[in-house]
């Protein structure tokens, strides 16, 4: 049986899509990977594909899912060990279609259900927007990981954040892998303040792996490639990896029932 992670926070550009990606190559050199692409900007889509015009995405996946017509899901073969479902645009539109508002939570399931068996990770590269999208990825996975950035960081945002996955109705327990800081410079003062500060308040939930800024990130974001396409070596792919195997280490962590008795 297969994990299911959503990356998710429900602030923008605080590298969901790039946590998403590098966490995939990575676990992919050892385990069978499927991503799914859940935002409509569909950068992800790009970046692996070098395209968004897929014919089978997953607008017109849960489009099937709605009118009870979905046969085999066949997701785009990357490489041997890493998958994915496209994402599309027009993933706008769903959330103001009441039939796809009425299915709730249950329209991931159906996608998911069958795909489980398949691969040994499910990556879901979540949207801002806490919808209907959201809540039925959150109802339908068995962990979260919250990547953040230290300038935008507060306590209260990030228990509002858990007041809200608190809200999603689930048959089981969701499991908070942790949040981690991206485009981190351990050599200001203020980034420094703002981790240590976080750790004094969320203690073992904040993962010890960071991801530092680097040039090779905003050329890779830019360029929609990987942080491993690059030919020398790079220390923010280093981090990445490194991230990958502390993640690997917490896939049984914290409940979030735990976590609202902690930190809310």
């Amino acid at each position: 049986m297969s994990r299911t992670i959503a990356i998710y926070n429900f602030k923008g550009g605080v590298g969901k899509t790039t946590t998403t990606l590098n966490l995939a190559l990575s676990w992919s050199r050892s385990f069978k990977v499927l991503v799914i692409d859940c935002d409509p900007q569909a950068n992800l889509t790009h970046t692996l594909t070098g395209h968004i015009n897929h014919k089978s995405n997953l607008y017109t996946i849960l489009k099937d899912i709605i009118h009870n017509r979905l046969g085999k899901v066949e997701p785009v073969e990357l490489s041997g060990y890493l998958h994915i479902i496209p994402g599309d645009y027009k993933m706008t539109n769903l959330e103001e279609n009441s039939e796809f508002i009425s299915f709730g939570n249950g329209l991931f399931y159906k996608l998911l259900s069958p795909l489980k068996q398949n691969y040994d990770l499910i990556l879901l590269d979540c949207p801002t927007h806490f919808g209907t999208v959201v809540k039925s990825s959150i109802a339908n996975v068995k962990s979260i990981l919250i990547p953040a950035l230290a300038d935008s960081f507060s306590t209260l945002g990030f228990r509002k954040l858990l007041t809200y996955l608190s809200e999603v109705e689930r048959d089981a327990r969701l499991n908070v892998l942790g949040i981690f800081f991206n485009l981190y410079r351990k050599n200001t003062r203020h980034h420094r303040m703002i981790k240590d500060e976080a750790a004094k308040e969320l203690g073992e939930l904040l993962l010890n792996q960071t991801i530092r800024q680097g040039i090779k990130v905003s050329e890779a974001n830019w360029s929609h490639r990987s942080i491993y396409s690059f030919e020398e070596k790079n220390e923010v792919g280093d981090d990445f990896m490194k991230l990958s195997e502390e993640v690997l280490g917490r896939l049984d962590a914290v409940h979030l029932d735990q976590l609202m008795y902690k930190v809310v």
